[in-house]
């Protein structure tokens, strides 16, 4: 543990400070033995009952555990996590995926505990298990964001007929409708009890998270307007579902803060200025992965001038631009700034970058004399093409950003007799909920 903020340290106090308290706690923790009770966990089967007590005294065991996130749970008996098992052709112990930080495995028994928890209901378990297949993802997974100290907020979406037949909902107040809302408190406890990060452990946010949030696309706007689905622009069949897992580090915050123009070029611009000003300069990054959420009708707006929502984000790259000082002075002062040098290093190497450009000024900057020498630099780079969502609300002009971490895509299994399982809860056959 180093003593306070090494970013903000002169390189005097950064050497007295590793040589006086951090190298010591390395050495001990190298050379202590090791205590007879840490050299073996205590194993029981999944079926183990390892409390038994009246629902306070089981919330308060989780509260104890620090397994809970702080609200009641719902106790995961037995016969509550059979029943997810219902909804899954993986066998229980079946590993799904090794999650980092905790190294644990993940298996359909211990995932159904956390949705079980979390209050989701048992047919919500294919979901879960992509959502953890997903942030297994060595390369491309958000979990790598989890213990960030910028504190990065788990969160999904999902795309294609599943989103329709479990009632996803895709419209105003989407965050907080029922079914949204506690599959992303599922999400939270999976991060925090498989995964391994817990707050002032592993999950080192500075200001902390909200609850996780789950999205959901208005797919019949979408074929109103020609625009593809999320999953079907990614390679997928439009009647499979996918779930997407990503990380944000903030919700709210509409783009100024709705959009009262209805000129397409314009809107694209205002976008573009949002996403500029929403991302993160800092640890040697020139931009940061966005995700784009768009209110149905400034979608109709923009599908007037893009026939895609890749035609959009191309001109989003081409405008979303910041001055080359302003890049420099964001990479010096941010996370691990000094490290690359001076003010006047960073900024050459920026001057010197075949993507920095002289006069390519965004529309929002002002115009004046000598303006055309003024070299811009991109905010968004190929590794990080921003994600487009419609979504929200059917009457609203809005949009909003979601500056955050990698996203991976990945599709949800369904189990053999899952029609057959649906009908019987009351829902319509997948089929029924096709849009061709």
């Amino acid at each position: 543990m180093y003593p306070g903020a090494f970013d903000s340290h002169a390189n005097t106090e950064l050497a007295e400070n590793t040589t006086t308290s951090v190298f010591p706690q390395i050495v001990e923790s190298l050379t202590k033995p090791i205590k007879a009770a840490e050299k073996r966990a205590k194993v029981t089967g999944s079926r183990a009952i390892v409390f038994t007590g009246t629902f306070d005294e089981v919330n308060r065991y989780f509260w104890d555990m620090k397994c809970s996130d702080g609200l009641p749970i719902v106790p995961p008996t037995v016969e509550r996590v059979v029943e997810f098992l219902k909804y899954t052709d993986y066998s229980p112990s079946e590993e799904i995926a090794v999650l980092q930080v905790a190294n644990l495995r993940a298996t359909p028994w211990n995932i159904a505990v956390n949705g079980v928890m979390a209050g989701c209901r048992p047919e919500f378990m294919p979901l879960l298990i992509a959502y953890v297949k997903a942030i297994s993802d060595p390369v491309k997974g958000p979990r790598m964001y989890f213990g960030s100290t910028h504190s990065w907020i788990p969160y999904l979406w999902v795309s294609g007929p599943l989103a329709r037949q479990l009632d996803i909902d895709h419209g105003q107040g989407l965050i907080g409708y029922l079914t949204n809302r506690v599959i992303g408190r599922a999400l939270g406890l999976i991060v925090r009890n498989l995964a391994g990060f817990r707050i002032k452990e592993t999950a080192m946010g500075t200001y902390g998270y909200t609850i996780p949030w789950v999205l959901a696309e208005d797919e019949e706007l979408l074929r109103e307007i020609g625009w593809e689905p999320y999953h079907v622009e990614k390679g997928f069949d439009r009647n499979v579902s996918t779930v997407t897992a990503s990380t944000a580090t903030m919700w709210g915050q509409n783009n100024i803060p709705a959009l009262s123009v209805s000129d397409v070029t314009t809107v694209m611009q205002l976008i573009a200025r949002e996403i500029t000003y929403k991302e993160i300069f800092a640890s040697g990054r020139t931009g940061s992965q966005r995700v784009e959420l768009i209110s149905p009708p400034v979608a109709k707006v923009l599908a007037a001038g893009y026939k895609t929502k890749q035609s959009l984000i191309e001109d989003l790259m081409k405008n979303a631009r910041k001055t080359t000082f302003e890049a420099a002075y964001s990479k010096l002062y941010g996370s691990f700034g000094p490290v690359y040098g001076t003010f006047d290093e960073i900024l050459k190497d920026f001057l010197a970058s075949p993507d920095a450009e002289k006069g390519k000024l965004p529309p929002w900057y002002g115009r004046f004399p000598g303006w055309e020498e003024i070299v811009t630099t991109p905010c968004i780079t190929t590794e990080a093409i921003p994600e487009i969502l419609v979504c929200g609300d059917a009457n609203r002009n809005k949009t909003q950003t979601l500056p955050g971490g990698s996203v991976i895509t990945r599709e949800v299994e369904l189990p053999a007799n899952w029609d057959k399982l649906m009908v019987e809860l009351g829902y319509p056959t997948l089929k029924e909920c096709f849009i061709e």
